[in-house]
């Protein structure tokens, strides 16, 4: 009698396991479906506004010019700085003829467009226009010469036309058009554009963003960059464009690790061993004990969002992570790109000691870099580093090159920007799939995080994953038809503000 109780009630309950699983695929299939197609082909009348060719060779001639960030600050050419800012006044007459324009130290740029409606929140929009070294090294050369802004097959070549120049150049152009059409938003919208983001956006973005604050300034969401339309990134899309918003930002810290030790002679080493020693024992520690992994709400919400675009066993999968997700952690953690989605990541990137074979060093110092999981803290994160280190001998503070900040609040996709985004991108990229994304970098956006609950890092390009691998590398390039659908896509925005 027991084992056919046992065997029935067992059977109820994987009966009732398999009804929950499908009725949840279910419920997020019809939740998540695609904005309905007769939506996605209509056009809009902003649509023939522009002509590409012309933004091409505007934004080539913004691409023109090196705006170089060192690490070396001392290395910056100044006078670039200045040519870009000047040269946006001649690009864009209309612009500088009818907004307030502020100019901010040597990298910050601010326009105010007055809107009509003085009681609507403002929106915010950033970008920047300073771009990485463009070096060669090796076998990597570059077949258009970075900073020609030489526009050949369909294609717009250089140092920032990815980023990202290119956001900076849609929200200047889109406002240039409206401006001819006698357009005014219905809300005031402020641009924001800093010249040091790649080396920290402390005298740009920081800087702007202090003075909004002293102003009382609060915006319904601010759009940053971070985030495309990925094609061919996601295997399980079989090709399907997915526009990755990113609602979310890791935070950030570098930690330095010194360790001491007596110096003098290297033939009379002490049985302890050198500071080197010491810190490299340290630091093989902390490398074999790596975060836990953790879906993130962001994340999971990106998952089921794409339940009614992948197969039936996946959807059944994405839907139900309250079971599943340590299986989406073992699938992730075997690849160093989604691996890094799914926990707090630490990387020893510089390490320096000694000066000369035969003298034994007094100090051994190490930088590790670290990008924050939301859930965890920088304090979090030392605390957990003393204790691996199980030296007392080795300190650890914050290194102090880069300003550093625990991960930034998630936005919520239910909320104003997003649904604004994904109702856009169904018009000027059918059949892209818009999903929440958790950005792994750090952005200008980050010093915005008080004077808003909305932090939209997208722009609206669409890159393979060669495309990708040209940001911050050789051949950085970007297509017209790019440019075209993409300043489709700010167009149609701004007129909905």
């Amino acid at each position: 009698m027991m084992p056919t109780i046992l065997s029935s009630i067992l059977l109820l309950t994987a009966v009732g396991l398999i009804l929950t699983l499908i009725s949840r695929y279910l419920s997020m299939k019809k939740q998540y479906e695609r904005l309905d197609s007769a939506a996605e082909k209509q056009s809009h009348p902003t649509d023939s506004l522009f002509d590409t060719n012309g933004f091409a060779q505007r934004l080539a001639q913004l691409i023109q010019i090196p705006t170089v960030s060192w690490t070396n600050r001392s290395k910056r050419d100044l006078k670039v700085f200045s040519q870009f800012q000047e040269k946006l006044i001649t690009l864009y007459p209309r612009v500088h003829a009818t907004l307030k324009r502020e100019v901010h130290g040597n990298f910050g740029l601010v326009y105010h467009w007055k809107g009509k409606n003085p009681n609507r929140q403002p929106v915010l929009f950033l970008a920047h226009y300073d771009v990485v070294p463009a070096e060669e090294k090796g076998d990597e050369t570059w077949k258009e010469p970075p900073f020609s802004g030489r526009i050949k097959q369909g294609y717009l070549w250089g140092r920032g036309t990815l980023d990202i120049k290119s956001q900076l150049a849609f929200q200047m152009e889109t406002a240039e058009i409206l401006l001819t059409q006698g357009w005014q938003p219905d809300r005031d919208i402020y641009f924001a554009f800093g010249g040091d983001e790649e080396i920290a956006g402390t005298e740009g973005a920081q800087n702007m963003a202090s003075i909004f604050k002293k102003r009382g300034l609060s915006f319904e969401f601010v759009v940053d960059e971070g985030g495309v339309i990925a094609r061919d990134q996601l295997a399980f899309l079989k090709g399907q464009p997915a526009a990755l918003v990113g609602l979310a930002e890791k935070g950030m810290v570098t930690f330095k690790i010194t360790a001491t030790g007596e110096s003098g002679h290297s033939s009379m080493p002490g049985r302890d061993g050198t500071a080197i020693g010491r810190l490299a024992r340290g630091i093989v520690r902390l490398e074999k004990k790596s975060f836990p992994s953790r879906l993130d709400p962001v994340m999971k919400n990106m998952l089921e969002r794409f339940v009614p675009h992948v197969s039936v066993a996946l959807g059944v999968i994405f839907a139900n992570l309250w079971l599943f997700s340590p299986l989406i952690r073992f699938i992730f953690s075997k690849n160093k790109t989604t691996d890094s989605l799914i926990r707090t990541t630490q990387a020893v990137t510089v390490f320096h000691s000694g000066e000369q074979e035969n003298i034994l060093p007094g100090e051994a110092t190490c930088l590790i870099n670290h990008r924050i999981l939301p859930g965890n803290t920088i304090g979090q994160l030392q605390k957990q580093h003393r204790q691996i280190l199980k030296d007392k001998a080795l300190t650890i503070e914050d290194a102090g090159n880069w300003p550093a900040n625990d991960p930034i609040k998630a936005g919520d996709p239910k909320e104003s920007g997003f649904q604004l985004i994904q109702k856009i991108l169904a018009s000027t990229h059918p059949g892209t799939i818009a999903v929440p994304f958790l950005v792994n970098g750090s952005t200008d956006s980050k010093y915005y995080r008080d004077l808003t609950d909305q932090i939209l890092r997208f722009t609206p390009l669409v890159l393979k994953p060669a495309d990708i691998a040209t940001i911050h590398g050789v051949n950085e390039k970007v297509s017209l038809n790019n440019l075209e659908n993409g300043l489709k896509f700010y167009l149609q925005l701004f007129s909905q503000l």
